[in-house]
């Protein structure tokens, strides 16, 4: 697999660097965009949440929430579980691996939704 399309769906040795790499290179639009978020709430949830380092932020942001990340990739999951295995261990932290746009969640089960550079791989976004 060409290393550039491990942005939408990393897979393999590539896809490790390439998740390892959007923890870096998000970092600062990620913290510009909690800056605006809710300063408190009770469950979140990262559509998207490749390796996990926007989980972490959440997780710091409001010290008594339960974060979701959800995420296609078995290798993003895999990496946000280990970058958020001690929140996993506290049961503060659930991982999902799927399509976001699959899942079903009841209606007010979150009260805090981030998605961070991810729309533009959803399909039918409207």
């Amino acid at each position: 697999m060409p290393f550039f399309d491990n942005t939408r769906k990393p897979m393999g040795f590539g896809g490790k660097v390439m998740v390892a790499a959007m923890n870096l290179g998000h970092r600062a639009l990620a913290d510009w965009g909690l800056s605006f978020g809710p300063a408190a709430f009770q469950k979140a949830l990262d559509c998207g949440c490749g390796g996990g380092a926007n989980l972490k932020k959440l997780l710091k942001c409001c010290p008594g929430c339960h974060v979701t990340g959800a995420d296609y990739s078995a290798v993003s999951v895999e990496k946000s579980q280990r970058v958020n295995a001690d929140a996993i261990a506290k049961g503060r932290c659930t991982i999902l691996q799927g399509s976001v746009a699959k899942r079903i969640f009841a209606e007010g089960w979150f009260d805090a939704v981030t998605a961070f550079e991810t729309v533009y791989f959803w399909p039918d976004l409207p």
